[in-house]
């Protein structure tokens, strides 16, 4: 009787650690699964967002509403503050907005129309400077773009040398 409790102690005590072993080995499956790659960079999918390479570091994330998001990693010649002041002297815009994204300074520039909007947002996180751009935003639907670009800004890691 006591080797039958052994035999049978040490049989389910493999299936679980089996069970565990294979749940992590699915965790790490879907992380990988569940990543968008831009350049050596990548984030989580966003809810509701497919995404498509646009080139090799530039990605676009469109939902069923219609908005599209752009995320590209920028040249690292230069500082994203002169990356951001240079843009900001050479284009038309409405408004700017600077903000500590967690850690992150993100510079906002923003084209306002009389429905829609355009926003450019640079920042640079682990030493790589990114921009992402969204156009004909409806001005009511400024904090979805806003918080996913927030998402995006508060995810986005360096995940390859390229």
């Amino acid at each position: 009787a006591i080797l039958i409790v052994i035999y049978v102690g040490i049989n389910v005590g493999s299936m679980v650690i089996n069970d565990i072993g294979n749940a992590n080995a699915n965790v790490t499956e879907n992380v990988t699964e569940n990543l968008v790659s831009v350049g050596a960079s990548s984030f989580p999918t966003l809810d509701n967002f497919s995404s498509s390479a646009v080139n090799d570091t530039t990605i676009s994330l469109a939902d069923n509403d219609g908005m599209t998001i752009y995320v590209s990693e920028i040249d690292n010649s230069e500082s994203i503050e002169s990356i951001y002041n240079n843009f900001i002297a050479s284009t038309e815009h409405t408004s700017t907005q600077t903000i500590d994204q967690n850690g992150v300074t993100t510079y906002f520039v923003y084209n306002t129309g009389s429905e829609s909007y355009g926003a450019d947002v640079f920042f640079n996180k682990n030493g790589q400077n990114y921009l992402i751009s969204g156009d004909g935003i409806p001005l009511d639907n400024s904090d979805y773009f806003i918080n996913h670009c927030k998402t995006i800004i508060d995810t986005i890691d360096i995940t390859s040398t390229s």
